[in-house]
């Protein structure tokens, strides 16, 4: 077994842990290599908007960073670098492919300060406080000591106050603590992993994972970016939570699989490596059952879809919109994490196989649940 030193270096030819090599992406183009088919990440049409990119994404990304200096954040060689790599044109133009421009503006803005700010300071703990975040985003409150991040935070906060009922604000209120709280426990678990302490069981980390991902507060966003709000019953109805869990794990999937290389050469968590180590798989075997636990939930999704009831013609139409923008949101998700470079940078590769999960559009044939019986 090579040094970790080797394993993180990139080049090719060494072998890390588990006969995996991390290459460069640049050096993966010269090794000759295969993607089995059965590591498609496969996603029926009508999962997929036309266009996949929002119009206005190369805007988006220019005012995106523009505003994300004006709080201090990208200023530096570094940080400005670690932003290019989120590719924010397409983090937010592939997940909001439909919204209007100033909706779609206001939600990258969100989406990006909340990824750099969980890269630099809350996988680090680095002395982030819950109530003080609660407060700047949704309570209104002027934070006394106001950081960089809690500042952005706040002007994020003040322009949704705007639109968006005291109900709605509420929710995101909500999600946010319980990510918030989540986050402390996923870096406990994760450096654990890490220090080579503990492996977490796989059935926990993956509720933990299904949180972390943030889809339960972009759920919300969702709402804004769509214009519509719905209501506190229908968030608690029992196929709409279903349906929320299993987007979650839909897009927490897409990022493991798309960043294991990453994972990998950071020794961090991720579904793939748990799994394995936790079932004593070979990686390419961990890596081929996350991918067919995702194409499974991308079926179950579609089956439940069908089951919601009516709820009368106006907020049927309402509910109809807001699936399909959940649809477009985890599929633009799942590409941008499949095609970013913040994730691609690196490959793994195990022997003659990558280890890639190509995102693609397949025919599925969905019944209800009561024909599927």
């Amino acid at each position: 077994m090579k040094s970790e030193t080797n394993l993180r270096s990139g080049a090719p030819g060494q072998d890390g842990p588990n006969g995996v090599k991390i290459v460069s992406a640049q050096d993966f183009l010269r090794l000759e290599v295969e993607t089995p088919a059965s590591f498609e990440l496969r996603f029926p049409q009508c999962w997929i908007a036309q266009p996949v990119q929002n119009r206005y994404a190369a805007a988006i990304e220019h005012e995106t960073l523009a505003w994300l200096a004006s709080y201090g954040i990208g200023r530096s060689r570094d940080e400005a670098e670690k932003l290019r790599k989120f590719n924010c044109g397409m983090y937010g133009g592939y997940s909001l492919p439909a919204a209007n421009y100033h909706a779609a503006l206001l939600v990258t803005q969100f989406i990006t300060l909340w990824l750099f700010w969980d890269d630099v300071q809350v996988e680090e703990e680095d002395g982030f406080c819950i109530e003080a975040v609660l407060e700047a985003l949704t309570g209104g409150v002027e934070p006394r000591a106001p950081s960089r991040y809690l500042a952005a935070w706040g002007d994020i906060g003040r322009r949704l106050r705007r639109t968006q009922s005291a109900a709605w604000l509420g929710r995101l209120e909500s999600t946010m603590r319980e990510w918030l709280e989540n986050a402390k426990f996923e870096t406990r678990m994760a450096q654990a992993f890490k220090q080579g302490v503990a492996c977490p069981d796989f059935t926990t980390f993956f509720d933990c994972r299904t949180i972390s991902i943030g889809m339960f507060p972009t759920f919300h966003l969702i709402e804004f970016a769509e214009g519509i709000e719905l209501d506190e019953s229908f968030h608690r109805y029992e196929t709409v939570v279903a349906l929320k869990r299993l987007a979650s794990r839909l897009v927490g999937m897409g990022n493991d699989l798309g960043s294991l290389a990453k994972d990998t050469s950071a020794g961090w968590l991720n579904l793939v490596l748990v799994l394995m180590k936790q079932s004593s798989l070979k990686i390419e075997d961990a890596f081929q059952r996350i991918v067919d636990i995702h194409n499974a939930d991308v079926e179950a999704f579609d089956r439940l879809a069908l089951e919601l009831p009516s709820r009368g013609a106006e907020t049927d139409a309402l509910v109809r919109g807001w699936v399909q923008a959940v649809r477009n949101t985890v599929f633009g998700f799942t590409l941008w994490e499949s095609v970013a470079e913040r994730y691609q940078e690196s490959k793994a590769v195990v022997g003659k196989k990558a280890l890639i999960a190509p995102v693609v559009i397949a025919p599925v044939h969905v019944r209800p649940l009561a024909q599927a019986a």
